[in-house]
């Protein structure tokens, strides 16, 4: 009786200090590492994000509820390295969510931004454009603290830091040129409604993307780092332009138009023939691994299913494909 008194005992302390959720795991992220950023559905709070290894061809699905214990939230949007962290904007969330770039552990929320789209850091700033506000904030070094809101009267996208001065794509169409320092607008030039992508090449010039259906072309155009247009392509929306990306020597771009077309920032002609096509894929976005010297081109499906994620050397040759969450559309590398 003793002998079952003690198992008793034992037994229920066991029980009492199991602890009722396993401890999160933990990234570990380091070099060869790829975060992926899964848009997820809008209004189904189903963005994620993956973890995927370069070297070794492992997948981390689902990696920030595995980490933090909770949803991501509503289409993420973007990601960044701001401050030696990972700044990933969730966009109908109206949020951006700081996460320890090491072990994806979240450090803290910034909310109150409406619908934000990207954030950048100029100086000890950080810029954050927005979707229906017509507005710009600017934020203190942390994202905490609102310092100053932008009028732009406009869906305000991606953003280029370019010596002491910010650029920003606007959908209006108008690439708007502003003092990094006095947030002051500098300067303002049309480049065509659905302006929405814009790269610096080595020279410190602007190149900028506009697509928009009902205008029935695409523009692309070269502006100089002073705001005089040096160059100018439009191509008829039977290729469709969209996304815009350059490589880490800054002298090759790179965009999707039913493939993946390579433009030298030299070049006086669009190219006219693809470098990657798929049969059946829905590309969605494109970047270029700034280290690793590759291009990872979104494929998003029939946006509901897993997406894929397809890795070509910068002649467009396949080097590897792997399966992602539901709309795959950006990363951050390490």
């Amino acid at each position: 009786m003793r002998f079952l008194l003690t198992i008793l005992i034992v037994a229920v302390s066991l029980f009492a200090c199991r602890k009722e959720k396993p401890l999160p795991e933990t990234a570990n992220a380091g070099s060869g590492e790829v975060l992926v950023l899964n848009e997820g559905n809008f209004m189904w709070a189903n963005a994620s994000l993956d973890l995927y290894n370069l070297d070794s061809g492992i997948l981390r699905s689902g990696i920030y509820e595995g980490v933090n214990q909770k949803p991501l939230g509503d289409v993420l949007q973007s990601g960044s390295f701001i401050n030696g962290d990972v700044w990933l904007v969730v966009n109908n969330s109206g949020k951006i969510v700081v996460l320890d770039s090491q072990t994806l552990k979240e450090k803290y929320s910034i909310t109150g931004l409406g619908s934000p789209r990207y954030a950048v850091k100029a100086g000890n700033n950080i810029w954050i454009t927005d979707l229906y506000s017509g507005k710009i904030q600017i934020r203190d070094a942390t994202g905490k603290q609102l310092i100053k809101q932008i009028h732009t009267g406009a869906w305000s996208e991606q953003m280029v830091v370019s010596g002491k001065n910010v650029w920003v794509a606007c959908y209006d169409g108008w690439l708007r040129k502003y003092d990094a320092g006095t947030f002051v607008i500098i300067d303002s030039s049309y480049v065509g409604k659905g302006l929405r992508w814009i790269v610096s090449d080595k020279q410190n010039n602007i190149w900028a993307l506009a697509s928009f259906n009902d205008s029935g072309y695409s523009r692309l155009q070269q502006w100089s780092a002073v705001g005089n247009k040096m160059r100018s392509f439009t191509m008829p929306l039977s290729g469709y332009a969209s996304s815009l990306c350059i490589n880490s020597g800054k002298d090759t771009l790179y965009y999707l138009a039913n493939g993946v077309y390579s433009l030298s920032v030299y070049d006086s002609q669009l190219p006219v023939k693809p470098i990657f096509t798929k049969s059946g894929a829905n590309f969605y976005n494109i970047a270029h691994h700034p280290r690793r010297q590759l291009l990872f081109l979104c494929d998003a499906a029939d946006y509901v299913s897993k997406g894929k994620v397809f890795v070509l050397d910068p002649s467009g040759n396949e080097k590897k494909v792997f399966t992602a969450g539901i709309i795959p559309s950006g990363f951050v590398f390490y």
